[in-house]
């Protein structure tokens, strides 16, 4: 190696090393921004390209270029007083990302102003060579650098909680030091550029290091701190799942002269629909189904209650009306501002006595022909004094009955066009399974892929013991 280029590369190293560094780090917060969501693509997007931009002038302002590339000073140079004028926009960006657009729209106007004088410098340095714009570069950062401050004070000061819950956190400790830091060397080095200090020492390319390094530590504890977060989700939802599961009947009842299947496909992991029976004897048998408002969690803890108060009627199981009104009873004042609809039908040989809390009628398939038992009825849990009526069905050997949530009815094509109540009966004749793939046709979704909403289905059919499933 030539001693001239030793020499070059001794004195240069640490900016190459640096720039490097920064062009890594733009690079690779560019790379997280393509791949999250559209509020942190942004953010990180900015910085990496603030970083690129650093780090290419770092490397570009030092004899290197040329002396590995080719490159020829000029168009180094040129490279440098480019950057120089973009750098502060990506900064700008970021700033007002994270504060608005500052008191009276000023850092919207910063903004303005930079990408104004960059353009304009730009096309000055064209025709009369490089740096010719940059006598006032350094003013205009400074004043830049005024703006964000200013505003970061007043954004502090209107949000208090916000400010108190950054300074609590470890996070938000290493971002406020990274980017004080990053400010103090900023300052210095266009104070010294503008000779409005007395003193030549400057170090802008640590502050921009100490900077980006405690964004990324912050960003990569944060995604720490989510995957750990959301992996606790996950083990809670699978327990919640399995206490749903429990909450469920294990296995459908034998009733004499009457085949049941039943089938549950909630929206989430965990949801709101409810199905349950109520068996005195093998003789006959209650059967519910209900649905929570809501979806998740909270309706799938509601579900939990609406089991409790159904077991609760077991003394009431063949007076559909009293089911409901006990279970109202129990529900009423505990569901915050939920509500559940229910269906509630005792079949007893030839015999079923139905009621409805608000829900889809009951429909019954006889000799081809859907019929709907339609009840006008308040919900459980809204009102205390809600009052609730029986009606009588003769039941035939063949006769199918349906009960099931409004997801199914609901459904949307990917037209937006719901299945809706029509479609239902002409499929009455369908098993549940059957039932639930013809529903993820319409969807557009594979057979078993949750539907937009809670879906449940419970079948009943006289004179078999046994139902296609």
């Amino acid at each position: 190696m030539q001693p001239e280029l030793q020499l070059r590369l001794q004195q240069d190293f640490a900016d190459v090393v640096l720039g490097s560094i920064l062009i890594a780090l733009g690079l690779a917060a560019l790379g997280l921004g393509a791949v999250r969501a559209r509020s942190t693509s942004r953010p990180l997007s900015y910085l990496g390209i603030a970083n690129v931009l650093y780090g290419l002038r770092l490397i570009a302002d030092t004899d290197l270029l040329g002396a590995w590339v080719g490159i020829p000073v000029p168009v180094s140079d040129w490279l440098v007083t480019v950057i120089t004028y973009v750098l502060p926009l990506p900064a700008l960006l970021f700033v007002e990302w994270a504060l608005g657009r500052g008191w009276l729209s000023s850092i919207r106007l910063a903004l303005w102003v930079q990408t104004a004088y960059a353009v304009g410098a730009i096309l000055i340095d064209a025709v009369r060579g490089p740096e010719t714009a940059m006598g006032i570069n350094n003013l205009v950062v400074l004043l830049g650098l005024t703006v964000m401050i200013l505003n970061g004070v007043l954004y502090a000061r209107k949000n208090p909680g916000a400010s108190r819950a950054a300074v609590g956190t470890r996070d938000g400790k290493v971002v406020i030091a990274g980017s004080a830091v990053f400010l103090a060397l900023v300052i210095n080095e266009n104070l010294v550029d503008a000779g409005l200090v007395p003193w030549g020492v400057s170090a802008e390319s640590l502050g921009i290091l100490v900077f980006c390094g405690a964004i990324v530590y912050a960003f990569v504890h944060r995604v720490f701190a989510n995957e750990t977060r959301l992996a606790a989700i996950s083990q809670e939802l699978e327990t919640a799942r399995r206490i749903q599961s429990s909450l469920l009947p294990r296995r459908m009842p034998e009733v004499r002269g009457l085949a049941v299947a039943a089938r549950y496909l909630p929206m989430t992991d965990v949801g709101g629909d409810l199905y349950g029976f109520l068996a005195p004897d093998p003789e006959r048998v209650g059967i519910l189904v209900s649905d929570v408002s809501g979806h998740g969690v909270p309706a799938a803890l509601i579900a939990s209650m609406v089991k409790v108060a159904l077991a609760a009627q077991a003394e009431h199981a063949s007076d559909p009306a009293a089911v409901l009104a006990g279970m109202n009873r129990i529900l009423h004042g505990n569901l915050e501002r939920g509500f559940v609809t229910a269906a509630y039908i005792y079949i007893d040989g030839e015999t079923a006595t139905y009621a409805s809390a608000g829900h889809p009628p009951v429909l019954v398939l006889r000799e081809g022909r859907a019929e709907e038992l339609r009840q006008e009825s308040l919900p459980l849990g809204r009102f205390r004094r809600a009052e609730y009526r029986n009606g009588e069905l003769r039941l035939s050997p063949g006769d199918r009955i349906l009960l099931y949530t409004d997801g199914v009815t609901e459904a949307l094509s990917p037209a937006g066009e719901p299945f809706g109540d029509e479609r239902l009966r002409e499929h009455l004749a369908s098993s549940p399974d059957e039932l639930l793939g013809r529903l993820a046709g319409w969807t557009g979704r594979q057979t078993g892929e949750p539907l937009d909403d809670d879906v449940t289905i419970v079948v009943a059919e006289v004179g078999r013991q046994l139902l296609d499933s």
